[in-house]
């Protein structure tokens, strides 16, 4: 068997006397173009995906300027807490609360900061993690406010900030480990 393939080999010039058979040409273009149609098909899908991503990233900046912007002017930074004046809270009460609620900004701005530099799932995670504590917060300020023991309602205002800003603290840590602003 090896020896009639070395003996075709050696004469390839006398066995390639015939021309293709009818059609092969026109059936070897088709082919040739049915796979251009293919890889123009995966051209479109590639350029597609690379759009949809390009939309993506621009999206995912827009919602983290809008976060970012949300926190950090004077305006709407902890815009959402209760002023003390207005759920008619006492001195001290209003006092304890500014001085907390002053740190929790600065901690949220601090996490807002390094949420730029993280990836958009966790950014969004995090968004929603934040507005729950400042609506969680709100609420609690609402409710605290018209206890009628100012001093036990000092203590909880006091164990409630501390314990909000123990987790902005963690959440604040992590977000280090990769990231300083």
């Amino acid at each position: 068997m090896n020896d009639i393939r070395k003996k075709i080999d050696r004469n390839r010039d006398l066995f390639d006397d015939q021309e293709p058979s009818f059609g092969h040409m026109e059936r070897f273009e088709a082919l040739l173009k049915s796979k251009n149609e293919e890889s123009l098909k995966n051209e479109k899908r590639v350029k597609r995906v690379r759009f949809i991503s390009a939309i993506s990233v621009a999206a995912s900046i827009a919602i983290l300027i809008a976060v970012v912007v949300r926190f950090s002017t004077p305006d709407n930074t902890g815009g959402n807490i209760p002023a003390p004046e207005v759920i008619g809270a006492t001195d001290e009460f209003k006092t304890t609360n500014d001085y907390y609620n002053q740190k929790m900004e600065a901690k949220i701005a601090d996490i807002m900061c390094k949420l730029a530099y993280t990836d958009t799932e966790n950014q969004a995670r995090l968004t929603k993690d934040i507005q729950r504590i400042i609506d969680g917060n709100n609420n609690f300020i609402n409710e605290i406010s018209k206890n009628e023991d100012k001093d036990m309602a000092i203590h909880f205002l006091v164990k409630h900030y501390r314990t909000n800003i123990h987790v902005l603290e963690n959440i604040d840590q992590k977000l280090g480990k990769y990231t300083k602003c």
